[in-house]
């Protein structure tokens, strides 16, 4: 049977087994659902069991229950959701269902804060929120660029003027062989009469260090580097003036500093090296910061026929990192096999004591970004059948880059006797840049529902139109030219279609179509010193345009959900596909030791997801979730080396998790509070295999397991907790980089947290 009849007879029994699943007794009418859990993932409020889509949200309660304060902790609770490795704040890539690029500069998967567009590497701490929504599969018609893969939104809680609130907690935890973690967070509500409030959160965390880093040339032993610092704080106010006017603003502040990255490092200096050996060795302490602004304005008035919504956003974004260049360089002989002029061992000496190598100075990278957004929606409340939203977007965002990776003294035997440079320049490759974008789009969704409202058919559209120019300017001086002066331009409409029926109260199906894309970018175009490599692969420099292409996606998805009466079982099964074009990848540049962007290939990823959640009783509740991926080269590509049927990288091929939450009365007054998960993620593959042999072993990462558990007492608003995560102390493995160490057998592996046991006090009042 060939793909697409594999696909639909598994939709097929997608319907059959929700047809079959348990129900409990029914009554007569269509009330709803006790614990009703309401999204607006869709831009209007809906009841998540009735929505013809994807979409899996995480409630607050349960995010502050489980102490989850960061996505990725969230990830490990979805199924089909994963988090590619962070080697530096802003580079960490967010992968739903598969749809993974492996270049470019644009993300996959796009995040929202209520309303507003913010960047992925703001990863603002998850503390006072109503829920965080995932939106699986293409999002394109609703929320346009980047949505190829899906969406993650946070919702905020908003201020509420009926009454006076206020929660705080601390927390302090033991680090596995390595410092301590503590954290502490407060939130307050404040009525300003009966129709205003003022709400305000704050919440740091300090995550113990666990990597040592070894002194190339001292060997002294640097503790616990990896450190890591952060603050997220809140004021929102909301207003009601009238009956048919709601306002709210509110502004985010999120800091982050690493004192390193969770890394661990195999090279000539630690020949055993390992993922468990936590050790690093580079030359310059390392440092990431990122400090983040985000204002946020929304307007809901109700014209009667509906509610016109305006949202109104700001993001203000600065990333600074201070990263060790010297293995980067690949000038040590004894990774590259080749003596550059200046760092021969035979004439300089060895690579740690060579003089030249104290001239090496650190990388240090820079970013500014500023971003406007601006949203105005229609969504109707007509008394009849039909239903329409229909609104305008707008985008415009500046980023300024620098760049420095140099010398702190000219090498001039390097720079001019190798590649007949400047004998005087600093600069091996460096930068400044400034990139604009600018996208303009409206969209419509007409729904029509019929038959007493148990069936509905929606279709959705947007136009839209992006450019965005991009300008690097090389540092003068630069042996390694990176200068950009190109617009990345893209226009079109991308659809949606859906159709659905409740074939009866508590059971649900149905099928969607959804269109996306992933922008190009303007990209460098390498000097004559990287000719020989682009001859290796049969390309003429002078026929590459100065940007990719768009990546382009058509999915396809059919589910069905199944609920009791009492609202103590409920189950959701979704298959899907998706067809994955232009996909943009990078090409490793040898001789030049440079990176380069290219449109090469199509892939497929298709698969199913399964959620059930059950509570056999009031005190104990069970959730748990099973998704499947197969995402695949459909053809082979002779630039990036990957063959018809490889696996995509970073997407694991299976995935599950299952949740346990029990409370009840056992003291008293006082309850006993158990709480505990268990999720599993399969084999990852980092990297394509050269034209006709598989990937490289050692490119493949482990599957791993990860044990939660919490147990303590909670009366009148207290909670005292004492918790375990990663009770087995299993080490997951996230990445397996080369680049430190091209043409060697050298590895720079990211790694998870070790076991953490520590004790979280909560109160509420």
């Amino acid at each position: 049977m060939g793909q697409h009849g594999s696909w639909l007879y598994a939709g097929t029994a997608l319907l059959a087994i929700g047809q079959a699943a348990p129900a409990a007794a029914q009554t007569s009418d269509d009330t709803d659902q006790p614990g009703e859990i309401v999204v607006t993932a869709q831009k209007r409020a809906e009841p998540l069991r009735t929505i013809a889509a994807s979409v899996q949200a995480i409630g607050g309660q349960n995010l502050e229950d489980r102490g989850l304060r960061s996505l990725d902790d969230v990830a490990r609770l979805v199924p089909s959701l994963s988090i590619a490795p962070e080697t530096g704040l802003g580079d960490r890539n967010i992968l739903l269902r598969g749809v993974a690029p492996s270049g470019g500069t644009q993300p996959t998967v796009v995040t929202y804060l209520d309303d507003i567009l913010i960047p992925n590497s703001v990863d603002p701490q998850l503390y006072d929120l109503e829920r965080v929504e995932v939106l699986k599969g293409p999002q394109g018609d609703l929320y346009g660029a980047s949505a190829a893969g899906g969406l993650i939104r946070y919702v905020e809680v908003r201020p509420d003027p009926s009454e006076i609130h206020a929660r705080a907690e601390a927390s302090v935890a033991d680090v596995s062989g390595g410092s301590a973690n503590y954290g502490a967070a407060a939130l307050i509500n404040l009525p300003l009469g009966t129709d205003a409030a003022v709400r305000m959160s704050a919440v740091y965390d300090r995550r113990g260090g666990f990597i040592d880093n070894i002194d190339p040339v001292t060997g002294d032993r640097r503790k616990n580097v990896n450190e890591v610092e952060r603050f997220t704080g809140r004021i929102a106010a909301g207003w009601t003036p009238s009956d048919t006017l709601e306002i709210r603003a509110s502004v985010l502040f999120n800091s982050r500093t690493n004192g390193a990255f969770n890394e661990s490092d195999r090279n000539e200096r630690l020949p055993d090296g390992s993922p468990d050996t936590l050790l690093t060795s580079r030359f310059f302490p390392e440092r990431a910061a990122d400090r983040s602004w985000i204002g946020n304005l929304t307007l809901d008035l109700d014209v009667g026929a509906g509610t016109i919504t305006s949202a109104t956003g700001y993001v203000d974004q600065k990333i600074r990192r201070r990263l060790d260049q010297r293995d980067i360089y690949n000038l040590d002989p004894a990774i590259t096999g080749f003596a550059y002029p200046g760092f021969d061992p035979d004439v300089n000496g060895p690579f740690v004591d060579n003089p030249n190598t104290a001239l090496l100075s650190p990388f240090i990278n820079r970013t500014h970004l500023r971003q406007f957004s601006q949203e105005l929606r229609f969504s109707s409340d007509w008394d009849f059948p039909v239903q329409l939203l229909a609104g305008a977007f707008y985008l415009r965002s500046i980023t300024d880059s620098f760049q420095r990776l140099g010398f702190d003294a000219p090498i001039p035997e390097y720079s001019e006797g190798l590649y007949g440079g400047d004998p005087d320049s600093l600069v091996d490759a460096g930068y400044t840049g400034k990139e604009r974008v600018t996208e303009i789009a409206g969209f419509a969704n007409l729904r029509w529902q019929f038959a007493d409202e148990k069936g509905e058919i929606k279709g959705g559209v947007r136009v839209y139109d992006r450019k965005n120019p991009r300008r690097i300017v090389d540092t003068p001086g630069a042996l390694f030219p990176v200068g950009v002066d190109a617009t990345a331009k893209d226009s079109g409409t991308l659809f949606s279609a859906s159709a659905s029926y409740k074939l009866t109260p508590t059971f649900f199906a149905y099928a969607r179509y959804a269109g996306g894309f992933r922008p190009g970018v303007g990209r460098a175009l390498p000097g004559p010193v990287c000719d020989p490599d682009f001859a290796e692969l049969g390309i003429d420099p002078a026929t590459i345009p100065p940007f990719t292409r768009p990546e382009k996606l058509d999915s396809y998805e059919a589910g069905v959900r199944k609920a009791s009466r009492d609202g103590r079982f409920s189950a959701s099964l979704t298959g899907f596909k998706i067809k994955y074009r232009d996909i943009q990848q990078s090409l490793v540049l040898p001789t030049c030791a440079s990176i380069f962007d290219v449109n090469a290939g199509r892939a497929t990823t298709q698969g199913f997801e399964l959620e059930a959640r059950m509570s056999p009783s009031r005190a104990l509740n069970f959730t748990f979730g099973v998704g499947y991926t197969d995402s695949r080269l459909d053809e082979g590509d002779p630039f990036s080396g990957g063959d018809a049927g490889e696996q995509l990288q970073f997407v694991p091929a299976w995935s599950f998790s299952i949740q346990q939450d029990y409370r009840a009365a056992v003291f008293g007054d006082w309850d006993l509070v158990v709480r505990s998960d268990l999720s599993f993620t399969d084999k990852r593959q980092t990297e394509f295999g050269l034209p006709g042999s598989p990937p490289d072993a050692a490119t493949r990462l482990p599957d791993y397991t990860l044990v939660n558990a919490q147990i303590g007492v909670a009366r009148d608003g207290w909670e005292v907790l004492l918790f375990g995560d990663n009770l087995t102390n299993e080490l997951p493995i996230y990445g397996a980089n080369q680049t430190r160490y091209f043409g060697s057998d050298g590895r720079t592996w990211s790694v998870g947290n070790p076991r953490t046991i520590g004790v979280r006090v909560r109160s509420s009042f």
